[in-house]
């Protein structure tokens, strides 16, 4: 059992256009303590970026008519310090992914370890919080 679960503070919106994965990913990082905002397209993930603000953005590369990178620039022009995590089956998209959009701090291949994401978002947590401000 990680040592962080229930133990992290922030907030997460997830974006993947299947509902099972959406929704097994957000049961286990609120697990891990943190306040998770959910959506199915770019049009909802934009609606509750705008009112909620997350710390964090866990985007599909792909999504209906949509790819991952589009929605993260929308998303960007308006929050442009929310960080993001780009997630994909393909092997080959984290060069391209980061080389395009500089808030994608990481891009994970599904299917994905929780535990490592949990970890990840941890790490982030602590070195936002010892930022001098």
């Amino acid at each position: 059992m990680p040592s962080f679960i229930g133990q992290l503070k922030g907030s997460i919106l997830i974006v993947d256009d299947d509902p099972e994965a959406l929704e097994e990913m957000a049961d286990a990082l609120e697990d891990f303590g943190l306040t998770v905002y959910t959506a199915v397209n770019e049009v909802i993930a934009l609606e509750l970026a705008l009112k909620h603000r997350p710390d964090f953005v866990i985007m599909d590369y792909l999504l209906r008519g949509y790819t991952g990178v589009e929605a993260i620039n929308e998303i960007h022009k308006v929050l442009p310090e929310t960080k993001v995590i780009m997630i994909s089956a393909f092997d080959d998209l984290s060069r391209v992914v980061t080389s395009t959009n500089s808030s994608v701090i990481a891009v994970l291949k599904k299917p994905l370890s929780i535990e490592s994401i949990g970890r990840f978002i941890s790490n982030q947590l602590d070195q936002k919080n010892q930022r001098p401000r």
